[in-house]
């Protein structure tokens, strides 16, 4: 183990993709700097925007809310978004909340929580005894709904910015997922920053995006905070979760390497890519005529999920 490398004394962690030890203070100070270079960068947010903080409970997104309230305490006004999404096994939902809860109260912000069932009577438990009549992946229907509820709410609550504690791990699996699939929509709609639609689509930033999950985790446990450690009994078989896991051993052998590809991919790969494949007018952002949110459709897939669910029309 290296000395850390800012005081030289004995690190208590090392990166390898950077080569560096760090003590646990300066390891900390050192995520908190990578994310305000970040934001910068990416030009995510404006000093005194009102923004909202996805906060699952888990280790990214508290992570999140604890280094954006530590960086802009003076200067943002932050507030936690959760999604009750109704998970009854191992208390999964109850839990989330409760961590969540917890941290909004150390941290002196609002929490503004969305009960899915209560607002729209339905579940992610409704959703899991009818997976086979809806003939899609469990996580690709519960990623629908969170876009578009924490899009919505987002809204409502006047907020200028969503931030989403999506880390380094999560958009280069998302990416080999859709360039295995030959998903160009969706390729073309990754980044760190995805501009908003005035009255119909939020802006989301996502302030961790050069953030490895070793290191929220690594964080989240010398910063003391407690997150939800146990996996969504949901997600078993995902599909994500077996490219992050890939990704990850191939990181390990080659260090740095995960950054590389997102750098690449988003500076040499993704211009001509949108380039090549604009939408024709036909295929932009319009509105929903049942819910007025965003689709490309004339109902937009929420909508859509939530009839079959729900057995309308």
């Amino acid at each position: 183990m290296k000395n850390c490398r800012k005081c030289h004394q004995p690190a208590a962690i090392y990166l390898p993709r950077f080569g560096l030890g760090f003590c646990s203070e300066h390891f900390l100070e050192f995520i908190g700097n990578k994310v305000k270079r970040t934001i910068k960068k990416y030009k995510m947010i404006n000093p005194h925007e009102r923004v909202a903080v996805a906060l699952s409970g888990g280790k990214d997104s508290t992570v999140l809310l604890y280094v954006l309230d530590f960086l802009y305490a003076e200067t943002l006004d932050l507030i936690g978004l959760h999604i009750n999404l109704g998970i009854e096994p191992l208390d999964y939902s109850k839990k989330s909340l409760r961590l969540a809860e917890e941290l909004c109260q150390k941290l002196d912000r609002e929490l503004y929580c969305v009960d899915f069932k209560k607002e729209y009577q339905i579940s992610m438990d409704m959703v899991k005894k009818k997976e086979k009549q809806l003939m899609r992946p469990l996580c690709a229907i519960c990623g629908t709904f969170k876009r578009y509820l924490l899009n919505r709410y987002s809204l409502k609550l006047d907020c200028e910015k969503l931030a989403t504690g999506h880390v380094l791990d999560d958009e280069v699996s998302v990416l080999f997922l859709n360039l295995f699939s030959g998903n160009i929509d969706q390729l073309i709609r990754t980044g760190p920053k995805l501009i908003a639609k005035e009255g119909v689509m939020i802006t989301r930033v996502k302030p961790l995006y050069e953030v490895s999950e070793l290191e929220t985790t690594m964080y989240a446990q010398l910063a003391g905070l407690n997150f939800q450690d146990v996996d969504c009994p949901y997600s078993e078989g995902a599909s994500s979760l077996k490219y992050k896991k890939f990704l990850q051993n191939f990181e390990e052998q080659y260090p740095g390497i995960e950054n590389s590809f997102l750098q690449n991919f988003n500076g040499k790969i993704l211009p001509p890519l949108k380039k090549y494949y604009q939408k024709p007018a036909e295929r932009s952002i319009k509105t929903c005529i049942k819910c007025k949110g965003p689709t490309i459709e004339e109902i937009c897939a929420f909508c859509n999920l939530r009839n079959l669910l729900l057995g309308k029309e």
